[in-house]
This record gives C-alpha cells, structure tokens and sequence, in this order.
C-alpha cells in the first residue's frame, strides 16, 4: 500500500475543513447577522454623536458665576446636580474655572465640558444673541 491509498489523502482538499462543511443557509445566516450587527453600530454611533458633541452655551443658557451663584443657578449647568452643586458652594472661592478640579466629583473632562459655561468674575447672566 503506497501513501496515496491512505485515507487522508483521499478526497477533496477542502473535506473536514470547517469552511468546507458550510451550506447555502449557514453562509446566509452569518450574512446577515454581521449586516445587523454593523447596522446596529451605524445606527448606534449616529445618535450618540450628539451625546459627545462639545457646543457653545445656547442663547437663553445661562454663564454661572461659580463664587457667586446660587444652588439652583449651578444646577442649570450641565452634569451638575444638587450634590456638585453644594460640593462647588463649599469649596468657594475660585480664582480661575480650572480650581474646579480641587472639588472631588468633578473631573478633568467635566471642567472642560463646563469652561463655557462658568465664569469667575461678574454676575450671573443669560446669554443673549451674539
């Protein structure tokens, strides 16, 4: 018996190879569940990209006075709640928007998100048209 007459050698090349053993059904099957899955993603980067956007202070928004501003003025700033709110009150006074970061729940990435709403000097206004 020579080498070619074993089993193994015997056959297409392709036989006990996972890729070998895929029907028509299977391949549509894993077809289509990768277009869901990359469509999901699609979809899913589209509306989050607003969530990540960095804007200006919409007209009627209101620029906070960090030394000066009441509980409920620095709620209207955005990612601050009551507790941040009486966390900045607490450690007043602030010479410039990046003494923010001595207050423990607010982050780097928060003062920066809040930069164009704060001021540290003046009053608290609303902002007009520009």
């Amino acid at each position: 018996m020579g080498i070619q007459d074993r089993d193994y050698m015997r056959g297409k090349a392709a036989e006990g190879k996972w890729w070998g053993r895929i029907n028509i059904h299977t391949a549509l099957a894993i077809a289509v569940a990768a277009i869901t899955v990359i469509s999901g993603a699609v979809w899913l980067v589209r509306d989050a990209k607003p969530l990540f956007a960095h804007s200006a202070p919409k007209e009627g928004s209101l620029v906070v006075n960090i030394n000066t501003a009441t509980l409920e003025q620095l709620e209207t700033l955005p990612g601050i709640g009551p507790a941040r709110a009486r966390l900045i009150i607490e450690h007043r006074t602030y010479s410039s928007v990046d003494d923010l970061k001595r207050v423990n729940s607010i982050s780097d990435g928060l003062v920066e998100d809040l930069r164009p709403f704060v001021i540290v000097n003046g009053e608290t206004q609303e902002r007009g048209p520009r």
